[in-house]
């Protein structure tokens, strides 16, 4: 929570804003130790854990909370950048810009917001209640499965692998992350555009949040760093985010029956659906797997030590831009991941240990 109230901060609390990444940092270290804190002392030792951390974490051992995550619980501009943040499409400076225009919550935004909306906050706002529950382990799969099912319908041979917090080990997720992939090339090619509209034809698909092509119409080649725009984020592979509504729920045929107008009672999903060509699936599991500090981490390891630019739609050299295969050989997704820590120097790491966030 304090992290979050670094993040809310506007420019007249600059002095919390200044010390999110340190907080993100902090976070990160502690996630990944594996064993149970015990005392300040222990906790100093971490990287990125100083003294700040350390007299946060003392205060908590002593009474049992940390006072200044309690009085949060009473702070009218972070309950409201709570909502506001929480809604799809809205990040913290247009938070910042409803709160100050007097929106406090998902009310305010319908009544005095809505036509100044994007259509992906339109969507974001219109289920915000449902985006907000957390989706069982059991209904991930379920929903995973389908994905799976319907990409083979439109082209033999996808696979499939679910990433996210279900394969970080959350004991459930805020969203579904599904990478497909094909051996044969031609079929994750412009596949995206042709598939979500199978599947909203099909009645899954309830809204498309946002979608992109951008590895297709690179001819599905990794980014050249020497041509990429900055500020392209860590995934540039096709994907889609979609409202995802499962149609069949136990009573529906009774249901219908009854009133052929009956209302679907089942709650709508965040899906989020990656293709990635094969040849560079690896890439695209290991960076949807991990968790942000892993991620840069990562990057940074591999722009300082190798000379190489990582995302997700696959390796290449910072001087020219050339691809760096190191996935090609006999195996699935998983075998591909695997070699990429080979290929890289690194000792392989199970996602619940790239759990940072």
């Amino acid at each position: 929570m304090i992290k979050k109230k670094r993040e809310y901060a506007g420019e007249e609390e600059a002095g919390y804003a200044f010390y999110t990444r340190s907080y993100e940092a902090a976070i990160a270290a502690i996630a990944a130790y594996p064993h149970t804190l015990t005392s300040a002392l222990e906790l100093l030792k971490l990287p990125h854990c100083g003294s700040r951390f350390a007299a946060l974490f003392q205060e908590w051992k002593e009474t049992g909370m940390i006072k200044e995550v309690e009085d949060l619980k009473y702070d009218e501009k972070f309950q409201a950048m709570d909502v506001l943040t929480g809604i799809f499409g809205v990040g913290d400076k247009t938070a910042r810009e409803f709160y100050a225009k007097g929106y406090r919550d998902i009310d305010d935004i319908i009544e005095y917001a809505w036509d100044s909306l994007t259509t992906e906050q339109m969507i974001g706002t219109k289920f915000y209640y449902d985006f907000q529950q957390r989706i069982p382990l059991p209904e991930v799969e379920k929903i995973a499965n389908h994905v799976l099912s319907e990409a083979r319908k439109v082209y033999p041979g996808f696979e499939m692998v679910i990433c996210g917090g279900y394969r970080k080990g959350k004991p459930d997720c805020g969203d579904v992350d599904i990478v497909l992939s094909n051996r044969d090339e031609s079929a994750t090619d412009n596949f995206i555009y042709e598939f979500l509209l199978d599947l909203k034809d099909e009645g899954s698909i309830t809204h498309v949040l946002r979608w992109t092509m951008r590895n297709s119409e690179r001819g599905q080649t990794p980014v050249n760093p020497i041509k990429a725009k900055a500020g392209g984020g860590f995934d540039t592979l096709d994907h889609a985010f979609v409202a995802w509504q499962d149609q069949d729920w136990p009573t529906k045929e009774a249901d219908l029956a009854r009133d052929p107008q009956f209302k679907n009672p089942n709650l709508h999903r965040r899906v989020d659906i990656i293709v990635s060509p094969w040849k560079t699936a690896g890439c695209a599991i290991l960076g949807w797997s991990s968790g942000t500090f892993f991620g840069r981490d990562l990057r940074s390891y591999c722009r300082k030590v190798k000379g190489w630019k990582f995302d997700t739609s696959g390796i290449t050299t910072l001087d020219d831009g050339t691809w760096v295969d190191l996935e090609k050989g006999d195996g699935d997704m998983y075998v591909k991941e695997k070699r990429l820590f080979e290929g890289l120097g690194l000792e392989w790491r199970d996602p619940t240990e790239r759990c940072t966030d």
